[in-house]
């Protein structure tokens, strides 16, 4: 039984020993493991830093007045006219223009304002008129026949269809007109930022060009002598409210056979110790 004992008292400790062996190349391991991993992480943090710090140096350009730059730029979704399209819908405008002339002349402002214009309103009473002048034809003046009723009718839808055409196509025309406007502008801001950058580097010409295309893009304000309706609205309830001392006139008149009139007359006065020229006193104070 003694035997039996020393046996396992030698296997005991010889177990230990490999385990703390074990133990020990395990942990170096993972510190070897952990040092380039630390260096990974600081070299990806300072690489984009460079690529960010390379991009915002080079595009200084105002964004207050420049908003179409070329990163910025749009491209048109419609293809170019070709200019013989361009010509050949001029031409025929030019024709229609002076085909139009012989019908449409000697009217003047005035007298279209003596005219009736026809809505939707009127354009419905037009066509009940006539459907009762039909049906009841023994109203009709002696001057006036169905057949010129109906034939004055049909001329009139014929030009308010012609009208409604027009229209849409200037619709169009102006479409292309704002694209068009667009893309000269976008090109006029990108010539306008490269001159800004050259003059910035103390480039001769750029400086004159800048100079001169840069008056475009200061704010001059609105001057403007007579009062405009928001003031006008003040100014009357401060009168009405005994806040300022005044006098406020409006006068309108509509056009009629002549033409019409509008006028509107304010007076402010500021200072209280204020008197018009015809009029003489003294001051109490």
């Amino acid at each position: 039984m003694a035997k039996t004992k020393a046996v396992t008292k030698k296997k005991a400790p010889a177990k230990k020993t490999t385990a703390k062996a074990k133990a020990k190349p395990a942990t170096k391991a993972k510190k070897v493991t952990k040092k380039p991993a630390t260096k990974a992480k600081t070299t990806a943090k300072k690489a984009p830093a460079k690529k960010v710090a390379t991009k915002t140096k080079g595009s200084v350009i105002d964004q207050k007045f420049l908003k179409g730059t070329t990163s910025t730029k749009r491209p048109p979704n419609n293809p170019d006219m070709p200019m013989a399209t361009i010509n050949h819908i001029n031409r025929m405008l030019n024709d229609m223009r002076s085909l139009l002339d012989s019908y449409s002349q000697h009217l003047r402002a005035l007298d279209r304002r003596r005219l009736n214009g026809v809505g939707i309103k009127k354009l419905g009473f037009i066509e009940r008129a006539f459907e009762l002048a039909s049906e009841n034809e023994d109203f009709l003046p002696h001057y006036l026949t169905l057949q010129r009723f109906d034939d004055d009718i049909q001329y009139f839808l014929a030009f308010r269809s012609l009208y409604d055409l027009t229209k849409q196509i200037e619709e169009k025309l102006w479409n292309v007109v704002i694209q068009s406007a667009d893309i000269a502008y976008t090109d006029s801001l990108e010539f306008y930022a490269s001159v800004r950058e050259a003059a910035k580097r103390r480039v001769d010409p750029a400086e004159t060009i800048f100079r001169e295309l840069s008056v475009f893009f200061k704010s001059r304000g609105t001057r403007s002598s007579e009062p405009t309706e928001k003031q006008l609205e003040r100014d009357a309830k401060a009168l009405i409210r005994g806040k300022k001392d005044g006098k406020l006139i409006i006068e309108n008149i509509k056009p009629k056979l002549t033409g019409g009139k509008h006028k509107v007359i304010d007076e402010i006065y500021k200072d209280k110790a204020e008197f018009k020229e015809a009029v003489e006193g003294d001051l109490t104070e």
